[in-house]
């Protein structure tokens, strides 16, 4: 959070700079900031009181503030720099304020409903901003990070939407997003402590599977809900298990689609099963939800049906082997799919089909390949 905020230089040697070739403009880096670090959609503000929160267009211009002393400028002669739309980051010295356009008032630096910083004009006013995002003083951030990581796990928010965070859209629990916020401050803002203190919770460790009484609930945690696996991690675990790779342009060898900081390099696998462009700082920009066209690219499209029938993937090299069962390559490729071993009645279907086609034994198993890479257990998270 503090390297992208007070990114300075260009991107060959900071990459964090090219947020702010982005997201180019005083209010778009104002609204992102607060919606993206903070969980709070400051838009209306900008024009007038918040309709909905309690933020006016002090609030909304005290935080514009911090951004008024960035300034741009093109790549200078011989540097080796790229395109001159590259322009490199730097502060401009000089006393950060933003106008009020309709009190007129000039406002210095203010966190959202903090006191106003006295900043010389000597020193960038985005390092007292990262300052106070992670100080106490600051209310927003620890809790937003925290209900976004839960989010992550549980595929629904303690606030939903998890960067809609106001008065008028409570928590589902708030002494527990309190409780979350507490301690990870307490850790420091140690993210791998906010990971194991989820991951270890009896609420994750909860069954998908309902019950009488959890049957109707889908927001108070009471069982795990299953989602769908997101766009670039089922095409990473599409390839680990048919045992090929993709190419990704102006990207290493054995790259994997979560490396993939531009969306414009992904196939349109990742698009269809809801890759975000990236455009804006709202998480709705990501799809989770499954729908026809999904359904019909994993049955049927080109590149599915090249990769499992891959001459050096893992249906060719199971239908290769001699020293091993069929019954044990089955365990096998369940354990790479599923992480588990086949019950006896997927054994036994499985065995079957390989048995109808002992004399090409390479297609029954892109056949059970393709079918286990079509169901339910494979695609969602449960």
């Amino acid at each position: 959070m503090t390297q992208l905020l007070t990114a300075s230089g260009s991107k060959e040697i900071n990459p964090a700079v090219i947020w702010y070739r982005e997201v180019d403009e005083n209010n778009e880096m104002v609204e992102d900031t607060a919606q993206l670090f903070m969980g709070i959609r400051i838009q209306c503000a900008r024009c007038h009181h918040h309709p909905f929160e309690k933020w006016s267009q002090d609030d909304y211009y005290g935080l514009s503030a911090f951004f008024t002393r960035m300034g741009k400028k093109n790549p200078e002669a011989g540097m080796g720099l790229s395109a001159t739309r590259e322009k490199r980051i730097f502060h401009n010295e000089g006393m950060a304020t933003a106008k009020n356009p309709k009190s007129g008032v000039m406002l210095k630096p203010a966190g959202l409903g903090n006191d106003p910083f006295e900043i010389s004009a000597d020193h960038d006013p985005r390092v007292f901003l990262a300052k106070w995002m992670v100080s106490p003083k600051n209310p927003f951030f620890a809790k937003s990070l925290v209900n976004r990581y839960w989010k992550h796990f549980f595929s629904r928010g303690i606030v939903e939407p998890e960067d809609d965070m106001r008065e008028t859209n409570p928590a589902i629990n708030p002494e527990l997003l309190e409780a979350l916020a507490d301690d990870f401050i307490k850790s420091g803002f140690d993210l791998k402590h906010l990971v194991r203190e989820i991951c270890r919770s009896n609420t994750y460790q909860l069954s998908s599977m309902p019950n009488n009484n959890n049957l109707a609930d889908k927001q108070n945690f009471s069982r795990y809900y299953p989602r769908r696996l997101s766009a670039e991690i089922l095409y990473d675990g599409f390839h680990q298990v048919t045992k090929t790779s993709a190419t990704y342009k102006n990207m290493p060898k054995g790259a994997r689609a979560i490396q993939l900081a531009d969306s414009t390099l992904g196939p349109y696998f990742l698009k269809v099963f809801g890759q975000p462009t990236g455009d804006t700082a709202c998480e709705c920009e990501r799809s989770q939800e499954a729908n026809l066209a999904q359904s019909l690219h994993l049955l049927n499209s080109t590149e599915v049906q090249q990769k499992i029938n891959a001459a050096d993937g893992r249906a060719a090299l199971l239908a290769k082997e001699t020293k091993r069962t069929h019954e044990e390559r089955i365990h096998e490729l369940y354990r790479w799919l599923y992480s588990r071993d086949p019950q006896q009645k997927e054994l036994a279907v499985a065995l079957e089909h390989i048995k109808k086609n002992e004399k090409d034994v390479k297609i029954a198993y892109e056949d059970i390949l393709w079918a286990l890479v079509n169901t339910k257990e494979f695609l969602f998270n449960h």
